[in-house]
């Protein structure tokens, strides 16, 4: 019996039918027809492509000085290869072999199968190329009639190839500049860039906005005698001129008489706004009981963790909320995150008393980058989930995205991430380094699209403590962004102990230009106690400037 360990059974096992030339009438090698010592790199080929006469897409990034790093995606399913590019006599090769993720083999696998070398003759443009390989039925005839001599096995759809680099550089070299050496190529072209954007982008200016202090719209905030005060105050469009807003911890007063002594502090809280108009608005604050009828979270998180709302999407008729799963600790201000979730209500248009809420499945978190803590959007067929990373200090911000009927299903686990202009948007099982959006951002912030100038524009504060609202811009969710500006320094600024943090913008809300909210706190959390006017969200109104 023959024992032929099969190269190409690698290839296609790790691969599942990635490249569209790999699918029939392959060509495979055992040994590479690119050796190292004779690599080249050109940068044109980084970034990511997409078959103009399919669905397939593939991200090129560099693995290191002479070898690409592939990510191929056919039918959601993500395939991984590596890659040198080289010459043979006047031809452009690119030399592919797979290099699959721990996943992507059975363990008992991995240490029985050579990886087969794959070999495409590349035409690359600015924005398209074009891929061949060789010809499978005039190859066998060529080494049938011994016009290429070669080492070799083959079968119906497959030959592989069993001679060195130096003897496959020897007879292949030659052989490509026959006429009929290549199948028809298949065409792929750059991916545009997010935004459907094709020209290079010029950064905009931030609008020119006046800010005031909206006290009559504070009231909101303080009308019911047992909700006490809360911060992150983000808000979701319900639609219908409902506003859902969400805080983190908060005080509760079982009793009801309006006091924090003797309330209780609950993970999280909600509130159903009626009217757009914070000013003249109806809210109801609902929040869920502990296992003793005492007061307690609205979403309840694992045993000893809380969830401290982030933002939300409405889709259809579901709504998403995204959550960041807090943990005490010693050190610090008393907390860390321990990465990111997501739930699912079901039945939004519902009173909130009656929402079906449902935990959702979300992917593992080794960035510890908190998903949808920062802000989410809808923008055409995606939501948009942004993040800080913890726990870097200068608080990059990045993106994820799913189709929206994915969200709407509650199908979080193969987000694309944000990867930079040249790369655009990768799968999370892309080990193509994520790229921020922008630098210095904060672990809450908002984003939304200015219905005026049509300009992004973010929102957050700036300073730790004592802290100023600031706003910057972009022409598209991707960049390029300005830096931050001056917005509004809040008049809490020179309070003792004082902490502002939680800017956001709540762009469904009437009753100004834009309306915007942030959150106090104190150092001292004895002042909690006793005075009222701290830890509850400020209301900001901006003027367009004339």
């Amino acid at each position: 019996m023959k024992l032929v360990f099969q190269p190409w059974k690698a290839l296609s096992i790790a691969l599942a039918g990635a490249l569209a030339v790999v699918l029939t009438g392959c060509v495979l090698s055992v040994d590479p027809v690119v050796p190292e010592d004779e690599a080249a790199f050109d940068p044109r080929l980084l970034g990511r492509w997409e078959e103009v006469d399919g669905s397939d897409v593939a991200v090129l990034s560099s693995a290191d000085d002479e070898t690409y790093a592939i990510e191929y995606s056919e039918d959601k399913e993500t395939s991984h290869f590596e890659a040198r590019l080289g010459r043979l006599e006047d031809r452009l090769i690119l030399d592919v072999w797979p290099a699959p993720s721990g996943d992507e083999l059975p363990e008992l696998y991995t240490g029985l199968l050579i990886p087969g070398h794959l070999l495409l003759v590349l035409d690359i443009g600015q924005e398209k190329i074009q891929v061949s390989g060789l010809d499978r039925d005039a190859f066998v005839e060529a080494l049938g009639t011994g016009q290429v001599r070669l080492g070799h096995d083959s079968n119906d759809d497959q030959v592989i190839l069993y001679g060195t680099t130096d003897e496959l550089r020897a007879a292949l070299g030659p052989y490509l500049s026959r006429p009929d050496a290549l199948d028809d190529p298949s065409a792929w072209r750059r991916a545009e860039r997010a935004g459907d954007v094709t020209e290079p982008l010029r950064p905009v200016e931030v609008p020119c906005f006046e800010a005031s202090a909206w006290h009559e719209a504070d009231r909101l905030f303080h009308g019911d005698p047992h909700w006490l005060g809360g911060d992150c105050a983000s808000s979701v469009d319900l639609g219908g001129g409902r506003t859902l807003w969400l805080f983190g911890d908060t005080w509760i007063d079982p009793s009801g008489e309006g006091t924090r002594r003797g309330a209780r502090m609950v993970g999280n809280s909600v509130a159903v706004q009626s009217g757009t108009d914070p000013a003249a608005a109806d809210i109801e604050f609902h929040w869920g009981k502990a296992d003793n009828d005492e007061p307690g979270p609205f979403v309840r998180g694992r045993v000893d963790e809380r969830l401290w709302p982030g933002n939300g999407v409405r889709v259809g008729d579901r709504l998403v909320l995204f959550f960041n799963r807090v943990i005490t600790t010693d050190t610090g201000l008393g907390f860390d995150s321990a990465g990111w979730t997501a739930v699912m209500v079901e039945n939004p248009d519902a009173e909130a008393s009656e929402w079906r809420i449902r935990s959702l499945e979300t992917p593992s978190n080794p960035l510890g980058i908190i998903v949808g803590f920062a802000a989410t959007l809808r923008q055409g067929e995606h939501v948009y989930a942004l993040g800080s990373q913890n726990p870097v200090k200068s608080h990059p911000v990045y993106a994820a995205r799913w189709p929206v009927e994915e969200v709407r299903h509650g199908r979080l686990m193969n987000p694309e991430w944000w990867a930079g202009d040249r790369l655009g948007w990768v799968p999370d099982s892309s080990g193509a380094p994520r790229w921020p959006l922008f630098e210095n951002g904060q672990s809450e912030l908002s984003v939304h699209v200015d219905p005026a100038t049509g300009r992004f524009l973010a929102v957050q504060t700036q300073g730790f403590g004592p802290a100023d609202v600031m706003m910057r811009a972009a022409p598209v969710l991707t960049g390029p962004w300005t830096e931050r500006q001056m917005l509004y320094r809040p008049p809490e600024y020179r309070r003792p102990n004082a902490m502002i943090y939680a800017a956001k913008a709540h762009p469904q809300l009437t009753g100004a230009d834009l309306v915007l909210t942030y959150a106090t706190n104190t150092f001292e959390f004895a002042e909690q106690l006793t005075d009222g006017r701290i830890y509850y969200p400020r209301f900001v109104r901006l003027t367009r400037c004339k």
